[in-house]
């Protein structure tokens, strides 16, 4: 694969990728690679977001990519390194991108390797006294779990309050927690495990999705609890990205390409964490529901898309097999790429030229119907 401009040998993670550390004013975010892709802008959707007015709404997304993260253009104003507008830059250690202008709003990047944890403690970001915020960013088990905990605290009639004051959790984490967006260190897991009354490891087998042979009530708990939940969540994302669907310009404005795609990135976001709910929540036929209706947006947009003067590869890719009816196997065995490579062109990923090459012949093929 081909390395975008900046990149060198460190560029690369190691196996299990590193944390990617964002430092934006007086604000630092660390982000993990089943975070991305990330969005830095004005307003939300952007999980990262600075108020200036020379940055656009969803200014700069971040991808991580077989060969590491990169940052990906996405504004009017455009990103810029060693005073040069760029429309990818390869993220490594130390590397600051300016948006807006050469010298203008400064994001630096940082890898953090984990700290190695004790046995059968998850390799996961966060915990009580950590002093970083935070991403805007549910991850699913966590989200699963900590809807768990909310429902047996209200079951034992325990408030957040109260396990404060008791030394048990810092109401910030657990509401962080409970959110889907951090979790806590394993002598906390346990503290709040004895509050709860639950075997140690419970919260953990939860998250992955594991559960203890008698342990019935805590699978009906999940299913009932963190289904209706996500549900709600994701109801509300989506209606707000409808509005913003709403809002673009005509296809043949110049403005539409790069909005559009941070709204497309949005919901490639959405649609993994509710297709992992969906595949985890037995009985919930609300989360199916708003898969699809996730699904059928993205659909939407991405056919819409693809007749832009800038249509992407990817974009162009996805209207053509959907249009030939043909599933992602069938495209990438067509092209004889790999699936994965479907995957990330329609992802917008950066390709090398030979599998770009591949690709744009499949495409023509396609289009010659």
């Amino acid at each position: 694969m081909r390395t975008p401009h900046g990149a060198s040998p460190s560029t690369r993670p190691a196996s299990g990728y590193p944390s990617l550390v964002i430092h934006a004013g007086n604000q630092t975010y660390t982000a993990h690679e089943s975070d991305a892709p990330i969005i830095i802008g004005r307003e939300f959707p952007a999980q990262v977001r600075i108020g200036d007015d020379r940055i656009s709404r969803t200014h700069m997304r971040l991808d991580c990519t077989p060969t590491g993260w990169v940052a990906v253009d996405q504004s009017r104003n455009g990103i810029f390194i060693d005073d040069t507008r760029q429309s990818t830059i390869a993220i490594r250690d130390g590397t600051t991108i300016y948006l807006g202008t050469p010298r203008g709003i400064p994001i630096t990047f940082s890898y953090r390797t984990a700290v190695p944890q004790a046995e059968g403690e998850p390799d996961t970001p966060g915990d009580d006294d950590d002093t970083e915020r935070a991403l805007d960013i549910i991850d699913p088990g966590i989200a699963r779990a900590g809807a768990a905990v909310a429902a047996r605290r209200e079951e034992l009639k325990l408030t957040q309050r109260y396990l404060a004051r008791n030394g048990i959790v810092n109401a910030g984490a657990l509401i962080d927690f409970e959110k889907g967006r951090r979790w806590p260190r394993k002598a906390t897991l346990a503290k709040l495990e004895d509050a709860l009354q639950w075997p140690h490891g419970t919260i953990t087998r939860i998250r992955r999705e594991q559960t203890d042979p008698d342990g019935e009530d805590t699978v009906m708990m999940m299913n009932t609890v963190r289904a209706p939940l996500m549900a709600e969540a994701v109801e509300v994302a989506l209606t707000t990205i409808n509005t913003a669907v709403e809002s673009l310009p005509a296809p043949s404005e110049p403005e539409f390409s790069h909005r559009a795609a941070g709204i497309l990135a949005d919901l490639r976001k959405l649609e993994t964490v509710v297709a992992g709910a969906a595949r985890s929540a037995k009985g919930a036929p609300e989360v199916a529901l708003v898969l699809s209706a996730v699904r059928r947006c993205y659909k939407d947009l991405m056919l819409r898309a693809a007749r832009a003067p800038a249509a992407t590869l990817g974009q162009r890719l996805y209207a053509a097999r959907y249009r030939a009816e043909l599933t992602v196997e069938e495209t990438a065995n067509a092209a004889g790429v790999p699936v994965e490579v479907v995957t990330a062109v329609e992802a917008e990923v950066p390709l090398d030229a030979d599998t770009a090459r591949a690709v744009s012949a499949m495409l023509a093929s396609l289009t010659r119907r």
